[in-house]
């Protein structure tokens, strides 16, 4: 396999290259992809003439790119030919063109797998497509149906203006198509493809919750505009350049079990985000920015792979926020690498696809890179990548170092918000809970009847007073008088458990208790504080021995208020210790 590339100037020159190719590669299977400027589209009729005329076994498709990768590094303003020359002789390929628009993605997906079922040869497709506003989630979804040993990737369509609508695809199917995706399927026995990707982005600041998305369009972000977290963090304006500006902070969320990074597409009036695939809501996520260092060791560690691969040619879909990031004098970094192993060609894109393992994933901010190879590795080239080892820039350090900088004060920040959060929330239970019991104090158990009362609710109170408490205190002290407490209060809280209710538990004073049980009738009420006396009378206290308890149970009516209600309920506990203690009594 051969991977030619052609940088077009004119068109006699494009012919005689053309005609070289040809008269080289006689009878050999050839496919000729373009990557172009859409100031120079008009030169493409010309160009696919010269195909038609020179060239007609050769197939041929493209699409409009932000700018091309050729022979590893950037070029501008360009028409960028890549034309892969295959030997062996069962290597075969076929086109396929179709108009993308949201309503003709199930229709596509139906035609593409019917043909991939009958062409049982295809290890491998490539796709460039126009994405506009759509969201592909239902595209990535249906062709992750395939057989998982196809290897899928491609790119969005982009220009250099950074407009994701002035863009296009085209083949020698149907033509150029400003709404459109072709489909190039690739397979043989000795044809070999290697697909990965990188992206070496980071999670920057807080995490969000997203709180509100309907399909692509992300509403909100931690109970706010989605837009808000852009102009509260960056100062990014919702304004003809918020899509540029975005570029280089995408949100950062998982998807199928990897970090998926998303560049919202356009800020809409109401603080909502277009996406380009369907966003979940109840997702965490977090805005997120590029690692110099991270992104390098990527590269260099994907580059040795690859060099394991010893791939004849290799193809980049790498993402024009990327080339923002890094500016004009460090972007070649990120190819070159991948040069030194073989001819390394593509395009900087408006979104990219990368198959991992069963599932397609549209990826944003990213780079996909594909080897290529016919028959079995020939010798490595990893040696060559040594060079690239030592690479340093200081802008790089500084950009890393405020990056670390935001995340550990981020990190700081929220072990203070979890500490004050707990501290809090110790201070609001310290407020209304009875220290020596660890149930509600009055003012609490109280409030909670009150509410009861208010919403006209159904509710049972059980009032229960430890008989002849002042004995013990007198007797043994005032020690085992709140070892009695403390016990007592366990007992009611395990019982209550046991039973399955969902109480309200409060001290009502000295040795009084109330149990408010919600929604409970006079018997539920009866059968707990039967439980609760009789267990607690059960208990053996060491120094102390035996004790009891009496119990009154009433259930309110929802009619009155709940002084009424606790008034009737102090009458039935006291005709409990009328009766002789250690009972309990429903008024």
């Amino acid at each position: 396999m051969k991977q030619i590339q052609i940088v077009y100037k004119d068109a006699e020159s494009f012919r005689s290259r053309v005609r070289a190719i040809r008269k080289q590669y006689s009878g050999k299977t050839a496919l000729m992809q373009f990557f172009y400027d859409m100031a120079l589209e008009d030169e493409l009729q010309q160009i696919t003439d010269i195909l038609e005329e020179d060239y007609p076994e050769c197939r041929y498709f493209g699409c409009s790119s932000n700018a091309n990768v050729t022979y590893g590094e950037i070029s501008e303003h360009t028409i960028l030919a890549v034309c892969c020359v295959f030997e062996e002789p069962d290597t075969k390929i076929k086109v396929l063109q179709y108009r993308l628009t949201q309503e003709t993605q199930e229709q596509l997906c139906d035609d593409l797998l019917m043909q991939v079922s009958l062409n049982p040869w295809v290890r491998g497709i490539e796709m460039l497509l126009t994405v506009r506003d759509m969201s592909l989630t239902y595209l990535c979804d249906r062709l992750s149906e395939m057989d998982v040993r196809i290897r899928i990737f491609g790119g969005c369509a982009f220009n250099t203006k950074v407009n994701r609508f002035h863009v296009s695809v085209f083949s020698d199917e149907e033509g150029l198509m400003k709404e459109g995706v072709v489909f190039v399927l690739l397979g043989g026995s000795k044809l070999h493809l290697e697909s990965t990707y990188i992206h070496g982005w980071k999670p920057l600041g807080k995490q969000f919750m997203i709180t509100r998305a309907e399909g692509n369009r992300l509403y909100e972000l931690g109970g706010e505009p989605a837009f808000d977290t852009y102009y509260r963090y960056l100062q990014i304006e919702n304004d003809d350049s918020f899509y540029l500006n975005t570029l280089e902070f995408p949100i950062s969320y998982e998807r199928n079990g990897i970090p998926i990074l998303r560049v919202p597409s356009d800020c809409m009036e109401d603080g909502s985000l277009i996406m380009s695939s369907d966003m979940t809501t109840g997702t965490k996520a977090r805005l997120s920015y590029g690692d110099p260092q991270t992104i390098l060791r990527s590269i260099l560690q994907t580059a040795e792979q690859m060099a394991e691969f010893v791939p004849e040619g290799i193809l980049l879909f790498t993402c024009a926020s990327r080339r923002v990031f890094w500016g004009e004098h460090d972007i070649n970094q990120e190819s070159l690498p991948f040069q030194a192993l073989a001819s390394t060609a593509g395009f900087y894109t408006g979104g990219e696809f990368h198959r991992m393992e069963k599932t397609l994933n549209q990826h944003n901010v990213t780079m996909v890179i594909v080897g290529i190879r016919e028959g079995e590795p020939r010798s490595s080239k990893r040696d060559e990548l040594i060079r690239f080892y030592d690479y340093h820039d200081v802008q790089i350090s500084m950009v890393r170092r405020l990056a670390n900088f935001i995340e550990a004060a981020t990190t700081e920040l929220d072990e203070s918000n979890r500490k004050l959060e707990m501290t809090n929330a110790l201070l609001r239970r310290k407020a209304i809970t009875d220290e020596l019991t660890d149930v509600y104090n009055r003012r609490e158990i109280q409030n909670r009847i009150v509410n009861e009362a208010d919403n006209g609710s159904r509710y049972a109170l059980i009032m229960l007073d430890l008989d002849f408490f002042k004995q013990i205190n007198d007797t043994y002290g005032h020690e085992e008088g709140d070892r009695v407490l403390s016990t007592f209060a366990g007992v009611m809280k395990a019982e209550a458990e046991m039973a399955g209710f969902l109480p309200s538990i409060g001290r009502w004073g000295g040795e009084e208790f109330m149990i408010l049980l919600p929604a409970a009738d006079a018997q539920d009420a009866f059968g707990l504080a039967e439980r609760i006396r009789t267990t607690f009378s059960e208990v053996d206290f060491p120094t102390s021995g035996h004790h009891t308890v009496s119990c009154g149970v009433t259930v309110a009516n929802s009619d009155e208020s709940a002084d009424d209600v606790c008034s009737r309920v102090d009458k039935a506990l006291y005709s409990s210790k009328n009766k002789g203690r250690n009972r309990t009594t429903i008024f």
